[in-house]
């Protein structure tokens, strides 16, 4: 009996200690990932201030073109909106005119038709 005993603290100890250094190195893993965050920011903000004036204009013009296509291709995009509910609307409308149309030929036939029985 005290040997089981005995057994469960060992087995009892080794799992916490073991779960101590798994808790430890993933502490010091999130550190690592934070210093390597900060060193990579660190970087690009070094990078951005030794950047000259032609590199602020190069981007400066680059943005400016980028944004010129983004208002064409919006313009476009509500271009083709307008052109496409406009087709819907011309086609209900000649829906429309179609029966119209067609009651008309309708009566006319049928105006036809009596005159055609009145002479008869």
């Amino acid at each position: 009996m005290l040997y089981r005993l005995l057994l469960c603290l060992i087995l009892g100890s080794f799992v916490s200690v073991s779960s101590m250094a798994a808790t430890k190195t993933s502490e010091d893993q999130k550190t690592l990932e934070q210093t390597v965050f900060e060193l990579e920011r660190s970087v690009a903000i070094l990078q951005l201030s030794t950047a000259s004036l032609g590199d602020y204009q190069s981007l400066s013009t680059k943005m400016a073109h980028v944004k010129s296509l983004e208002y064409r291709v919006n313009f476009l995009g509500n271009l083709t909106f307008l052109l496409c509910m406009a087709l819907v609307v011309f086609f209900f409308k000649l829906r429309n005119q179609q029966k119209r149309l067609l009651a008309l030929e309708n009566r006319e036939n049928e105006k036809a038709i009596e005159q055609q029985s009145k002479d008869a």
